[in-house]
């Protein structure tokens, strides 16, 4: 796969100045993501160096490429999130058109949250953020934003069928999501960018710990979804490491899991994901 060096910001109908003031970066704000992604995520650039996948060559990933590739990431879990709560996809909910998809979102239902109000509480507002985390993409990304892709929500043979199922899936949609933009972050080269990418990933860090917490306290284990992973127990209520620092994984190691092992597509995406970055 032969990707492009980024020279220039994202095409968008916003203008740096625009996208700026619309996630409310002050000038701190954005220094201060630079640093970050100069430092303390200057490991994870290392990672994805080592990386020898097309998908993850640093050098010539544009922000378009990273942007599009978070923003099928959204589909997916805005999906879900719509469905279980809903009965709804985001077609059906008005979200997107049939124009705004190369594909359909298939299985999964509304979900009997039965005697735990508590977790239908939680779902309704990551649901909300979801769904805005892929307006907001889509907006930025203006003409270069990708079309959602087919999804299969019945690709884990399970998440729908009681709160606890649903529980179980969102853990580990949540937790691969933090660990995506974690990856990600350090090959954005437009600190705007990078500054926006960050607040959706600690959004993603948010839900990942309620979810997580609730599973320990609802008594639920589940095995690892790939070697890094953490799943929540007593003993490792969060997903980090020895050091205690959050898990990065590299756009080959996310698309390893939505892919259910494959490489170019299988899993929740049976076509692949669209995008310069589509293959692990």
């Amino acid at each position: 796969m032969k990707l492009d060096f980024l020279q220039t910001p994202v095409e968008s109908p916003l203008s740096r100045r625009d996208f700026a003031k619309k996630m409310g970066l002050t000038t701190a704000g954005v220094v201060g993501a630079s640093v970050l992604g100069s430092t303390v995520l200057g490991g994870a650039l290392k990672a994805h160096a080592q990386d020898s996948s097309p998908a993850a060559t640093s050098s010539t990933i544009t922000d378009a490429d990273i942007l599009n590739f978070a923003l099928n990431l959204e589909y997916l879990e805005a999906e879900f999130y719509t469905v279980a709560v809903t009965g709804k996809n985001l077609v059906e909910s008005g979200i997107l058109t049939s124009a705004d998809e190369t594909g359909p979102t298939t299985g999964g239902a509304e979900v009997n949250f039965g005697s735990s109000p508590q977790v239908k509480m939680i779902a309704q507002q990551i649901l909300d953020d979801e769904q805005n985390h892929v307006k907001f993409l889509r907006s930025a990304l203006g003409s270069a934003a990708v079309k959602k892709p087919t999804i299969n929500l019945n690709a884990a043979g399970e998440g729908f069928g009681s709160y606890q199922q649903f529980l179980e899936l969102a853990r580990d949609f949540e937790d691969t999501g933090v660990s995506a933009y974690g990856g990600a972050a350090p090959l954005i080269k437009n600190a705007t960018y990078l500054a926006a990418a960050a607040r959706i990933a600690l959004t993603e860090a948010e839900h990942s710990g309620v979810i997580r917490l609730k599973m320990v306290l609802t008594g639920l284990q589940e095995p690892k979804i790939d070697s890094q992973d953490v799943p929540p127990t007593w003993n490792t209520l969060f997903s980090v490491t020895t050091d205690g620092f959050a898990i990065v994984r590299t756009t080959s190691q996310v698309l390893k899991i939505v892919y259910a092992g494959g490489t170019t597509k299988g899993g929740f995406f049976p076509d692949g994901v669209n995008g310069t970055i589509h293959s692990a």
